[in-house]
């Protein structure tokens, strides 16, 4: 799940080729709602978020309770990522670390129960239909979430989140793996080294693209 600013660069930087901005740090435990209000602003008009929150008087403040319950889950993985005075924000899982673990998938469905009501079936189906996609049999970092503030968009700051873990993979030989939830940025990550496996239609407003990206040598 992704939502980030498009980098106009038309081929991939190497991390030593970004600008030395606003530095790629670990989030503490007070920069979680900062980041939440990051999220949801960066989300705001993200086809998923749309799909799992149709009303627009409610979604705002919905999202932002989705992204909190996302950072939170993230935290003790030790791989939520701040940036730009949190103005941006990435959740990655390490390789072999199963980040919806049983309290994790409960921890999201009883808040996707009170934000939704009856829906709730319909839009953990269709996020339970995401993850057949995921690719378990190899060992990788998944990006669960990437966003940047509406503000900062287009300035780089996703290209650097990205590579804090990409540089990573690299070194260690690693694949890395992804579901954009918005077609506009999938050139995004294919300038990163990601390919569209697949396309999955949750609805019809709503299409995900999981990515797989193959470590460089």
């Amino acid at each position: 799940m992704s939502d980030d600013d498009q980098n106009p660069t038309p081929s991939p930087q190497l991390s030593e080729d970004l600008p030395r901005l606003d530095p790629v740090c670990h989030a503490v435990r007070a920069d979680l709602d900062p980041l939440a209000a990051t999220l949801a602003d960066a989300f705001a008009d993200d086809p998923m978020m749309a799909w799992m929150y149709p009303d627009p008087g409610t979604r705002t403040a919905h999202i932002h309770g989705f992204m909190r319950a996302a950072l939170d889950i993230g935290f003790p993985h030790g791989h939520v990522y701040a940036a730009g005075a949190n103005t941006a924000a990435a959740i990655w899982a390490p390789p072999d670390v199963d980040l919806f673990d049983d309290q994790a998938v409960a921890t999201l469905f009883g808040l996707l129960s009170e934000q939704l009501g009856p829906r709730v079936a319909e839009v953990g189906s269709g996020l339970g239909g995401l993850t057949e996609h995921h690719p378990r049999h190899v060992p990788h970092f998944y990006l669960f979430v990437l966003g940047s503030a509406r503000a900062v968009q287009g300035q780089g700051v996703g290209s650097r989140m990205l590579h804090e873990i990409l540089d990573r993979c690299d070194r260690q030989s690693l694949g890395a793996y992804l579901e954009s939830s918005n077609i506009r940025n999938v050139p995004f990550y294919e300038r990163h080294g990601f390919k569209v496996l697949t396309e999955v239609k949750v609805s019809e407003e709503f299409v995900a693209r999981p990515m797989w990206r193959e470590p460089r040598s």
